[in-house]
């Protein structure tokens, strides 16, 4: 009797949170979704204490277990070489957050490559709701790989600390229940959350190096805060996870496929470390005039000075550029391809 009334509690659980999901559902697919208000948050989840467990399996997410590891791979248009290995590592992450309570969260690591040389490093604090199936990102710590090898910290955030004021909330990650329309936040502190996902294909085949999948879903990610306002469509595929990422590449191999699947191998998995990168750069492609000018079209101000830098495993022009509103900020213009690879 318990187990039938925990069990209706859990599907009575998802199906308002798929309710208020889908009171955000587009109307028009075409429209770009920027604003936070379009998106739910933590408060509309119906999270109930204790839920959080750190290790299980949840539809198309990848096992969160420990051990589990995968590669995505693509090569960018100046040939270089990118790769991602994303493992969840044997320790869990301790919380404590008030309505929660105490819990524990696996710690998924992503590192990234270019060329065999390793340019980033996170770890991100992930657990799934018991009762609905939902997977939650609970913060995060990622380091940038400078050019002697030292991991400095980039960026980090916790739920359920006080940051400038602000309580910081979980994120939202996976649903239990996955519709199309739907739109959520990754978390972070109230009214600044980083980014937000939209549903927007389900059903759908995916191909990948590691194989051909179906009963796919396709989740699109704005950035919300960055004046880029980046968008990164990824599709997870079931009993498998991300098999495609606009921005990292595509599956090349995961330890969640059958041991007899040709995509199954990971043993080239860890076989990278960092390379100091020797010799001058190479001659660039595109002019400081041409860096200029894209700098400022990505971000308004008064460009201060151009130089060229090795960053996250690339020559760019490091264009420091004084905004009306932002103080100081450094876009990177790739010297090969013009592309703009981030802002500091």
């Amino acid at each position: 009797m318990t187990k039938s009334i925990v069990g209706l509690r859990g599907w009575l659980a998802a199906f308002s949170v798929l309710a208020v999901l889908q009171q955000h559902a587009a109307a028009d697919d075409t429209k770009a979704f920027l604003d936070q208000a379009d998106y739910t948050s933590a408060r509309d989840w119906f999270i109930q204490r204790p839920a959080f467990v750190p290790n299980g399996h949840a539809a198309y997410f990848f096992p969160l277990v420990p051990g589990h590891k995968h590669i995505l791979e693509r090569t960018d248009n100046s040939g270089e070489k990118y790769r991602k290995e994303t493992s969840v590592l044997d320790q869990t992450e301790p919380f404590e957050v008030e309505g929660l309570g105490k819990f524990e969260t696996a710690i998924v690591q992503d590192e990234e490559f270019v060329e065999e040389e390793l340019v980033f490093r996170v770890h991100r604090w992930i657990a799934i709701d018991k009762t609905t199936n939902s997977v939650h990102l609970f913060g995060l710590v990622a380091w940038e790989i400078d050019d002697e090898g030292y991991a400095v910290v980039d960026d980090t955030w916790r739920a359920g600390e006080n940051q400038g004021g602000k309580v910081v909330r979980p994120g939202l990650l996976m649903p239990g229940i996955v519709t199309i329309g739907s739109r959520f936040l990754v978390g972070g502190p109230d009214n600044e959350s980083r980014g937000g996902f939209e549903i927007t294909a389900t059903g759908i085949n995916a191909s990948a190096p590691a194989g051909t999948f179906e009963k796919c879903v396709r989740l699109r990610e704005r950035e919300l805060v960055e004046e880029k306002k980046e968008v990164v469509d990824r599709v997870w595929c079931s009993h498998v996870g991300l098999v495609s990422d606009s921005a990292s590449g595509q599956l090349t191999a995961s330890n969640a496929l059958p041991s007899t699947h040709p995509g199954s191998d990971v043993s080239s998995f860890g076989k990278f470390s960092f390379k100091k990168q020797s010799g001058p750069p190479p001659t660039p492609k595109i002019s400081k005039d041409e860096a200029k000018e894209k700098a400022l079209k990505l971000m308004p101000g008064r460009v201060t000075s151009i130089v060229i830098e090795r960053k996250r495993g690339k020559y760019v022009y490091v264009v420091e550029i004084m905004t009306s509103n932002a103080g100081e900020k450094d876009v990177l213009v790739d010297i090969l391809t013009g592309e703009i690879v981030g802002t500091e």
